[in-house]
C-alpha cells in the first residue's frame, strides 16, 4: 500500500494492512498512523467546481484582435466608423470634472461682477523727472503653488539675457529664489530694510546683469518692525529700495503668497503687478479674493496697476485648462500674456539651481518664458 508522510509528504511502501501502532517515515523519522482513504461511488461523488482559464486573457493582442476580427465579420456587423479629427490637434487625456468645471464658473463669475463694478482708473500726472525711474514689477497673487517663484526667477533671467540690468527681489520667508539660482547670499533684502547691511553688501550678483535681494526667514523680524510702526508702515519697503532705482533698469518683486504686511508693503513699492494664474478652479479663486484686495490699496495708490496676468500650468492634452485660458483672454484682452505650457523642465530646473535658459534651454519653458519677457518688455 502506498502512503503519503503528512509531516514532509514523502511517498513510501507499508504492508497492507497497517499496523495499529503506526508507521514511521522513513525520510523523517516520523510516526503517522496509515489509514486506507475509503472509496466513494462516481453516482455519489460531489461534483467539484472546475476552474479553468478565461478564454483569450492571455492570448497575444494580435491574436485577440484577429479573434474578434473574425467574429464581427460572422455577425456582419459594420465595425464603427471614427469621427475625424484634426490630425495636428493634441491628444484628449481627460474631460474636465463637473465639480471642477462649476467651481470655475463660480469663480469667473465673481472676477466678471468685479471688473464690471472697477471704476475707471485716474489719469497720471505727467510729471518730468531728471532720471527715469526703475521699472518696478511685482509677480504676486495670495494663492500659493501657481508658478510665482518660477516666473519671478525665469522673467527676470529673461530680461538680464536680453541686456536690462536687472534687480530679482525676494519678499517670500521661503527664500526659493536664491535656491532656483543655485546661490547662497549671506545677508539680503531683511538686513538691507533695516539698517543692518548696505546696498553693496546686500546686493548679490547672481547673473551676468542680474542682481539678487535674497529673501529667507529673516523677513519674519522685518514684518513685525513694520506692524510696530505706528504710521508709514505700509511704506518701509518702498523708503528702503527708493534708492536702488538708478542701478537698475527693471525690478522684479517675488512676493509671498498669502496677505499681510509685507505683502501691502509690496504693493505700495511697486508700479505693475503681474499675476501668475494656474488654470484650475482653486486659483481662480485665489484670483478673485486677490482682486479685491488690490482693488482696497489701488485706491490709495493710483499709479499702481494690473498690468499682466500669466496663465500657467498650460495642459492642452486636457479641455479643462485650455477652456480656463479662452476665458481669461477673454476677461483681459490687453492684459492677457502667453501662457506658460506644463514643462517638467521647469520643476527640474531649481533643483540643479539653474535657470531655465541654462537647464534646458530648447525646452517648452524656456520658449514661453522667452516670449513673456518679450511681452513684459515691449
Amino acid at each position: 500500500m502506498l502512503a503519503i508522510c503528512p509531516f514532509c509528504r514523502a511517498r513510501q511502501d507499508v504492508p497492507d494492512p497497517a499496523p495499529a501502532g503506526g508507521v514511521t517515515c522513513a525520510s523523517c523519522h516520523r510516526r503517522f498512523a496509515a489509514r486506507r482513504v475509503a472509496q466513494v461511488p462516481a453516482e455519489e461523488a460531489p461534483a467539484w467546481l472546475r476552474i479553468e482559464r478565461p478564454h483569450g486573457v492571455f492570448d497575444r493582442p494580435a491574436v485577440v484582435a484577429r479573434q474578434i476580427a473574425v467574429a464581427t465579420a460572422a455577425a456582419s456587423v459594420p465595425e464603427p466608423v471614427p469621427e475625424p479629427r484634426d490630425a495636428a490637434a493634441p491628444p484628449v487625456l481627460a474631460e474636465p470634472d463637473a465639480a471642477e468645471e462649476r467651481a470655475a464658473a463660480a469663480a469667473l463669475s465673481a472676477i466678471r461682477r468685479q471688473i464690471a463694478a472697477a471704476p475707471e482708473p485716474a489719469p497720471r500726472p505727467a510729471t518730468a523727472q531728471a532720471v527715469p525711474a526703475a521699472r518696478r514689477i511685482g509677480v504676486m497673487l495670495s494663492k500659493g503653488g501657481v508658478g510665482k517663484t518660477t516666473t519671478a526667477v525665469n522673467l527676470a533671467a529673461a530680461l538680464a539675457m536680453a541686456g536690462r540690468r536687472t534687480l530679482l527681489v525676494d519678499a517670500d520667508t521661503q527664500g526659493q529664489a536664491a535656491y532656483a539660482l543655485g546661490v547662497s547670499p549671506k545677508v539680503g533684502l531683511a538686513e538691507l530694510v533695516e539698517g543692518i547691511a548696505s546696498p553693496d553688501e546686500a546686493l548679490f550678483p547672481a547673473r551676468e546683469g542680474l542682481w539678487l535681494l535674497a529673501g529667507g526667514k529673516a523677513l519674519a523680524g522685518l514684518k513685525r518692525l513694520i506692524t510696530r510702526k505706528d504710521f508709514g508702515g505700509e511704506r518701509t519697503l518702498a523708503d528702503a529700495l527708493a534708492p536702488l532705482d538708478a542701478r537698475c533698469d527693471v525690478v522684479v518683486v517675488d512676493c509671498a503668497p498669502g496677505w499681510d504686511a509685507l505683502s501691502v508693503n509690496v504693493l505700495f513699492y511697486v508700479t505693475e503687478v503681474l499675476v501668475p494664474v494656474a488654470l484650475e478652479a482653486m486659483s481662480l479663486q485665489g484670483f478673485s479674493e486677490f482682486l479685491q484686495s488690490f482693488a482696497a490699496v489701488s485706491r490709495y495708490r493710483p499709479e499702481l496697476t494690473l498690468s499682466h496676468i500669466v496663465p500657467t500650468f498650460l495642459d492642452k492634452r486636457v479641455r479643462g485648462p485650455a477652456a480656463l485660458c479662452d476665458e481669461l483672454a477673454t476677461l483681459y484682452p490687453e492684459r492677457i500674456c502667453p501662457p506658460i505650457r506644463y514643462n517638467v523642465k521647469l520643476s527640474e530646473a531649481p533643483a540643479e539651481g539653474r535657470t531655465i535658459f541654462e537647464y534646458a534651454p530648447r525646452s517648452p519653458g524656456a520658449r514661453d518664458y522667452a516670449a513673456l519677457a518679450r511681452h513684459v518688455a515691449g
